[in-house]
């Protein structure tokens, strides 16, 4: 392993403490933050950055930087993706040392306003099973001199470390995801089998009060009572379908989605028209799957609350390598101009973590259509 080959004391004490740096409890973004930062320091580079790899294994889903502020990388526009350069450090999977980046045959140049760079060090972050997590790039040592084999050394011991902490970054956000998935349920479960039938019960003995020798402005005051518990009840089934989960690891994405769109209608009275590519399930990835499913029962909970609508159309397609999921609402519409809300905000980021988009058009009086897209092979 690249620790046995550090031979300086000084170089050998700098990696220790550039290890406990990184082992505090923090979240997954900030940690990878810390990591670049640490990396770029322990060698004296000028800049660093840390390319988090996609699901393909062939492309960057994540670029965190060090040694640019945030006015120079808005300059530079579109993070890399894994071509030139960075894309062979990812193809060889082993650390790549340049020391001029102009004259190697795979440097691809640089955007514009990219300030100048010329020394290149490539290292794996591998977690504690040997897979890939992304990789550590640095350029140009402060010093001026080209990195050395013990620089690369340094780096790569580093990355290992490195790699063991996101593992165990990793293990607790899953933990911490499935105790609130737990609580989530259980929260749905009272609410379903505890709320709602005591709200039932006072409703019925509401409608038979009415039965009874009332003033006129008494039963007024009830039916508006009544109306009020109805409404309730309809809210809290909402919320209960937004946050009811389902055990995702046993079915397929096809039967999840056919279970959705007819809960929608069992339980929202929202009639929902599926139609669904065949044998979906095969062709779409994990992650994937996972963001689709919770778009779909955010877009629907939107209608529920906001469309008035009675019919919805769902069409879940697969368009070369992207997920197309369109939903059309028969609802009220409403005014794009007058901005958007913080749910159509979170679908739009949703695809945009899974390499798509979303869009949505409407006009007032006549309803409302999402197409939400996904990279399939994420």
């Amino acid at each position: 392993m690249a620790y046995h080959r550090i031979q300086e004391p000084a170089r050998l004490h700098a990696l220790i403490d550039a290890i406990l740096l990184i082992e505090a409890d923090a979240s997954l973004s900030t940690l990878l933050l810390r990591i670049v930062e640490t990396a770029t320091k322990l060698v004296g580079a000028q800049y660093g950055a840390l390319g988090v790899l996609a699901s393909n294994g062939e492309t960057l889903s994540r670029f965190i930087t060090y040694g640019m502020d945030d006015d120079q990388i808005a300059l530079i526009g579109e993070s890399p993706q894994g071509s030139g350069l960075l894309g062979e450090t990812i193809r060889l999977a082993k650390p790549l040392r340049v020391d001029e980046l102009s004259e190697h045959e795979s440097s691809s140049g640089f955007p514009p306003n990219h300030p100048p760079m010329h020394r290149f060090l490539g290292v794996p972050v591998k977690t504690g099973t040997g897979r890939i997590y992304g990789n550590l790039y640095l350029t140009d040592p402060l010093d001026g001199s080209p990195f050395s084999q013990s620089d690369q050394d340094l780096v790569e011991a580093f990355g290992r470390a490195a790699g063991i902490v996101i593992d165990q970054a990793l293990l607790r956000t899953h933990m911490r995801e499935f105790t609130l998935s737990e609580e989530r349920e259980r929260i749905a479960r009272d609410l379903h089998d505890t709320v709602i039938q005591r709200l039932f019960g006072v409703g019925l003995s509401l409608q038979l009060s009415l039965s009874g020798q009332i003033e006129d402005s008494v039963r007024e005051r009830i039916d508006k009572s009544l109306d009020d518990l109805n409404e309730t009840i309809h809210e809290i089934r909402t919320t209960i379908f937004e946050i009811d989960q389902e055990d995702e690891q046993e079915i397929s994405l096809e039967r999840r989605i056919s279970a959705l769109t007819v809960e929608v209608g069992s339980r929202l009275g929202v009639y929902a028209h599926l139609v669904m590519a065949p044998g979906i399930s095969d062709d779409v990835g994990v992650r994937c799957a996972q963001h689709a499913l919770q778009a779909l029962r955010e877009i629907l909970s939107n209608i529920v609350r906001h469309s008035q609508a009675s019919i919805v159309d769902v069409n879940v397609a697969i368009e070369g390598n992207m997920l197309v999921l369109t939903v059309k609402d028969n609802g009220v519409g409403f005014n794009q101009t007058s901005g958007s809300g913080s749910g159509l905000r979170n679908l739009a980021s949703r695809a945009r973590d899974v390499g798509g988009e979303c869009s949505i058009s409407s006009e007032l009086g006549r309803g409302t259509l999402v197409q939400w897209t996904a990279n399939r092979l994420d």
